[in-house]
């Protein structure tokens, strides 16, 4: 039986697109988006270095391995690729340039194991398996692909060196969510999160789905005003998952806050904004 490739072992999800490098798929929302073999093999190579600078040479030579192309033809590519994505050089979803450098991803990345991989599900009441911090990101290029939100730890045990940090950041306020309020257990959490957050931030990781998750740390706080705030200002940078306003636990708090509805709308609007414009691009 034939070994399987470690590098494809997996499924990457940003937003509402699915990557699956085993069988080749890219999905919006369960439907297949039209992508040449160059620009997927891009994507997949910023996706395994995800918040690292990936240069312009590892780029060349892990998707054409050939010295001779040109930076001209990797423009393109990268060019094609947002426009697949929805993406925009102007203001950054996905692929972030770094000027005369090369490209970083910065979307809000899960990894997860492929269908079939004994995956598990944790009991109903069972506490969140891990409290993971996330590394800052780097100017300095890649040469090693590393996992995505992913922790190295010193004292070489296996198992934590695989805790995809994303789902576990996103579990602890779930199951903080959950508990009553002061609860032992919601302020420990609520804890750990803000310790987090302001390490995040201080180490430069200042992205929209870091003001995200502060918003919903406010909310769990009941900080409404810093909530509301923290919303809109990721928004304004970016933050456009807006199933993650349904789906997170958190925003139970707000059911019925009018000006958290007004941010709802307001992200629907630029989501479809978005959508038109790729469309009008597309059909070019």
């Amino acid at each position: 039986m034939p070994g399987t490739d470690p590098d494809n072992a997996g499924i990457y999800r940003f937003d509402n697109i699915l990557v699956e490098p085993a069988a080749h798929r890219l999905e919006r929302d369960g439907r297949p988006l039209p992508v040449e073999p160059k620009a997927y093999a891009l994507l997949l190579t910023l996706l395994r270095h995800a918040g690292e600078l990936v240069s312009k040479d590892v780029l060349l030579d892990r998707v054409w391995g050939h010295p001779h192309v040109t930076i001209g033809v990797l423009n393109r590519v990268v060019s094609r690729l947002r426009r697949t994505l929805g993406d925009s050089p102007a203001q950054p979803r996905y692929i972030a340039t770094v000027h005369s450098l090369g490209y970083r991803f910065i979307g809000d990345l899960q990894c997860s194991p492929p269908p079939g991989n004994g995956d598990f599900e944790l009991p109903p009441h069972a506490p969140p398996p891990c409290l993971p911090t996330q590394a800052p990101a780097t100017d300095k290029p890649a040469e090693v692909a590393q996992p995505p939100y992913r922790r190295r730890f010193t004292d070489g045990d296996q198992f934590l060196n695989c805790i995809d940090l994303q789902p576990c950041l996103k579990q602890l306020a779930n199951w903080a969510a959950l508990l009553p309020s002061g609860h032992t257990q919601r302020r420990a959490i609520l804890e750990v999160l803000g310790l987090e957050y302001a390490r995040l931030r201080a180490s430069g990781m200042a992205t929209p789905v870091l003001a995200y998750h502060e918003a919903i740390l406010a909310t769990l706080k009941g900080d409404r005003h810093a909530a509301l705030s923290a919303l809109s200002q990721a928004i304004d940078e970016g933050f456009r998952d807006e199933l993650a306003l349904r789906r997170d636990l958190a925003w139970r708090a707000l059911t019925d806050d009018a000006d958290f509805h007004h941010q709802q709308k307001r992200l629907d609007a630029l989501l479809a904004a978005e959508r038109a414009l790729h469309e009008r691009l597309s059909a070019r």
